[in-house]
């Protein structure tokens, strides 16, 4: 790519101001001049070594001063560094470097349609060079959910209160501080806050000391971080209690609201338990002295993974024996899991940049569900495992997904990719066999400790310790040798695994049987072909793990395998047998179509021998079934109505949810409320909701959703979304779950023309960026199938009726 850098190095004029650069590679800024850098990321020839800090919040006026040192290294030289800006009043900026006598002003260009500011050096910036770049700023602490934003709670004494919190993931740590804020640009941090006395502080590290520095205001001062990415950076002023518990030199705290505090026992044994699993798993022990828990009581993502400080929605975090049920047990496990997953992949070792986001998210979820088998086997994950991947596979078959590692430019972009990941490690784990697959886990963790990756360094790292080994892969037999991806001795996991992560998508296998022979080809599965937005398949083709049993195999712990990576093959099998069973367990990602005899043979099997296949190979043939027919997904259940369907019920319901502390049992409260049909009800609910006093905000995308399961619902949810469009992108931001959530949830009930005309008009008319959102391209293809649908089985459906 073209480096604007480079194109002043080649020049003979000694400062960039004096050359005229091209007009398509060079933008305007705030104050006139131009800008001395096009690209929407940014450039490498400046990289950060060290952040110093000091922040300064007043949760009174909302507004919050700081102050920030950041130590740089030159790696070409340059007249300007380039990093991020959002939203900040820069008041003063210097320069020093170890060969100046003093720090010298330098003038800072602001550029706000990429977020960025040009600093702009007074003399050459040197190879090899360390410079010190100073910047005074204030702000205004965010009003909505993103960057250092505040929010509002009920005290012990229902008194209302204020705190301060962070959510830079994935581009707002530019909103809090200038900054390289990219997850490659890695640095060490030193954090120092200043608060009013009646508060307390948190952030990633412990906190050092605590100074006074005027009248009712003290400075804590926390250590100095380990090297690490902006979006992981956090910092919380709050008034929290907490306990705590040491495990392997590290304390481990929870953090909640005074009252709440009763409710945090389970996470904290919860978190102390996975902490060892994953220390001992990965064979590399936690590098942080502390880790903090914290429920934050209005949070809008389920929980965020800030190295040493997580933070966490109530009801993903808190539990209360009276009111919680299992299933919010679970709940919390489950994130409780994936956030400390994220501590080793997405914190240890981070992507390079965010169309590799599956390398944290894919990861996680993963390891979330291997945490739980192996430390919570009472809680019977892999039932939760295998309806994660029947989900998936419901979104991955529209025309509208894309490939787990895209590019993206925009935060948008960024916030709507999909994971599939989890599932796919699942069958690469199956495939190779799992000391394997944790040696290659544990050799990519060492290889890239703190530092930045790329896709392919996972697959090398897995290629490093993948030998083949035929007799010991898993399984009781492989055939067909020829078709595995061999490289010196050993399974090319890269090769085969890029077809999975560069196409969109899955695959359909079609397997033909006929004496001792298996036809087997394979197709991508789309659940509707629609000739305006069909991409052709034709060019599809992917590296597939086939596993099958017979009538033949004496135990499924040991099905057989083969590696289809042409459009068809054919397996020989050693003898005739009575039927054939393909992705055993379904461990593989991919659908399976047989032929009518077979699929009658598997049918009547069942019937005679209820338990001849496993209870996922069951569930799997179902869901094969509903697959190919092209049946529509079932509707949520509400829960918890019964009490909401009289006016003095709803009331009463209603009053009990504002004086609940137990958030698993408000959460079925709400559920509840908004599964009434009185119109005037669930208007106020939803409007109440985006207010966001009453009911927190961080709600309305589930009340939307509830709303939009009833016969007046469906409509009215799409009534308000359409009356305060405006309103939600100002509350919550473009790109963000809760703007997903809303616009799936009040168009899914959809299935006529005349609905899809008004879809596609709302969307259209807002702007393009709005209308090539991918929920709404994901909403718009919903309403066709469910078109598609209602043509096809309409008429028999009102018959039977």
């Amino acid at each position: 790519s073209y480096n604007i850098c480079s194109f002043f190095l080649s020049s003979s004029s000694p400062h960039p101001d004096r050359i005229q650069l091209p007009r398509n590679m060079i933008e305007n800024t705030t104050n006139g001049k131009r800008f001395p850098w096009a690209k929407n990321r940014l450039p490498s020839n400046v990289v950060p070594l060290h952040y110093d800090l000091i922040l300064q919040p007043n949760l009174t006026t909302t507004e919050f001063a700081g102050s920030v040192q950041i130590t740089v290294n030159v790696i070409q030289v340059t007249w300007n560094i380039i990093l991020h800006s959002s939203g900040l009043n820069i008041t003063k900026a210097t320069l020093t470097s170890a060969g100046w006598n003093q720090a010298k002003p330098v003038e800072v260009l602001e550029y706000p349609v990429h977020d960025q500011i040009a600093v702009v050096a007074p003399d050459a910036l040197l190879v090899g060079q360390n410079y010190t770049l100073s910047i005074d700023y204030s702000s205004n602490l965010s009003d909505t959910y993103y960057g250092f934003y505040k929010v509002s709670y009920k005290d012990e004494h229902a008194e209302k209160r204020w705190l301060a919190a962070t959510q830079f993931e994935p581009l707002a740590a530019r909103s809090a501080f200038p900054c390289f804020d990219e997850p490659a640009f890695k640095a060490t941090f030193l954090i120092k806050i200043k608060r009013d006395e009646q508060h307390s502080t948190l952030s990633n590290m412990p906190k050092n000391v605590t100074i006074p520095v005027a009248a009712g205001i003290v400075q804590d001062e926390f250590s100095m971080s380990l090297k690490m990415s902006t979006y992981l950076v956090a910092f919380i002023v709050a008034n929290l209690k907490n306990i705590s518990k040491e495990t392997n030199r590290t304390l481990v705290s929870i953090y909640a609201m005074p009252q709440k505090l009763g409710q945090v026992e389970h996470a904290l044994d919860t978190a102390v338990k996975l902490l060892e699993f994953y220390q001992k798993y990965f064979h590399i022990e936690y590098p942080l002295q502390k880790l903090d828990l914290v429920a934050i009581p209005d949070f809008q993502a389920g929980a965020m993974e800030n190295w040493g400080l997580i933070t966490f929605r109530e009801t993903t975090l808190l539990y209360d024996d009276k009111t919680s049920s299992a299933m919010d047990k679970k709940l919390v496990t489950a994130v409780i899991a994936h956030e400390l997953a994220h501590q080793w992949f997405g914190n240890l070792v981070t992507m390079e940049w965010w169309n590799d986001l599956w390398l944290n998210e894919g990861f996680a979820t993963f390891m979330e569900y291997i945490a739980m088998e192996r430390t919570f086997p009472e809680l019977q994950t892999d039932e939760e495992f295998l309806k994660l991947r029947f989900k998936t596979m419901m979104k991955d078959s529209l025309n509208a997904s894309r490939p787990i590692s895209s590019a993206v430019q925009s935060s948008e972009q960024i916030e709507e990719m999909f994971d599939t990941v989890a599932s796919l490690l699942l069958m690469l784990k199956k495939y190779i066999k799992h000391d394997s697959f944790q040696a290659g886990i544990e050799n990519y963790l060492h290889n890239h400790s703190y530092g930045s990756t790329r896709s392919d360094d996972l697959w090398d790292s897995m290629n490093e310790v993948t030998i083949l080994d035929i007799l010991s892969l898993g399984f009781c037999m492989i055939e067909c040798l020829c078709v595995l991806q061999i490289t010196n001795g050993t399974l090319d996991v890269k090769k085969l695994m890029k077809t999975w992560i560069l196409q969109k998508g899955f695959p359909l296998v079609t397997v033909k049987r006929k004496g001792k022979s298996l036809y087997v080809q394979q197709e991508r599965f789309l659940r509707s072909v629609e000739s305006e937005n069909w991409t052709s398949d034709a060019s599809y083709l992917w590296h597939i793990p086939l596993s099958y049993t017979t009538s033949n195999c004496s135990s499924f712990l040991c099905p057989y395998a083969y590696l289809l990576d042409q459009k068809s093959a054919t397996i020989e099998l050693q003898e005739e047998v009575k039927w054939v069973k393909f992705n055993v367990d379904m461990n593989g990602y991919y659908i399976v179509h047989y032929a009518e005899d077979d699929w009658n043979t598997l049918i009547n099997l069942l019937r005679t021998d209820p338990i001849a296949l496993s209870t996922k190979d069951r569930a799997h043939l179902i869901n094969n079934i509903f697959s190919l027919v092209g049946l529509p997904t079932d509707v949520m259940k509400t829960v918890f109505t019964a009490g909401a369907k009289t006016d003095d019920g709803w009331e009463f319901l209603l009053s009990m949810y504002t004086s609940s502390v137990s958030e698993a049992e408000k959460h079925k409260m709400l559920e509840a409320l908004a599964s009434t049909e009185d119109v005037r009800k669930l208007i106020w609910l939803m409007q109440t909701s985006l207010e966001g006093d009453l009911i927190r905000a961080q709600e309305l995308s589930h009340i939307i959703a509830t709303v939009s399961q009833s016969l007046p619902g469906h409509l009215l949810a799409w009534d308000f979304v359409k009356e305060n469009w405006e309103k939600l992108i100002r509350k919550f931001h473009l790109g963000s779950f809760a703007i997903q959530n809303i616009v799936t949830v009040s168009t899914f009930q959809f299935s006529t023309e005349a609905h899809l005309l008004e879809v596609k008009t709302f969307f259209e008319s807002k702007s393009e960026k709005i209308s090539q959102l991918r929920c709404v391209k994901e909403a718009i293809e919903t309403i066709q199938l469910n078109i598609k649908w209602m043509e096809r089985n309409l008429a028999a459906l009102q018959q039977w009726l």
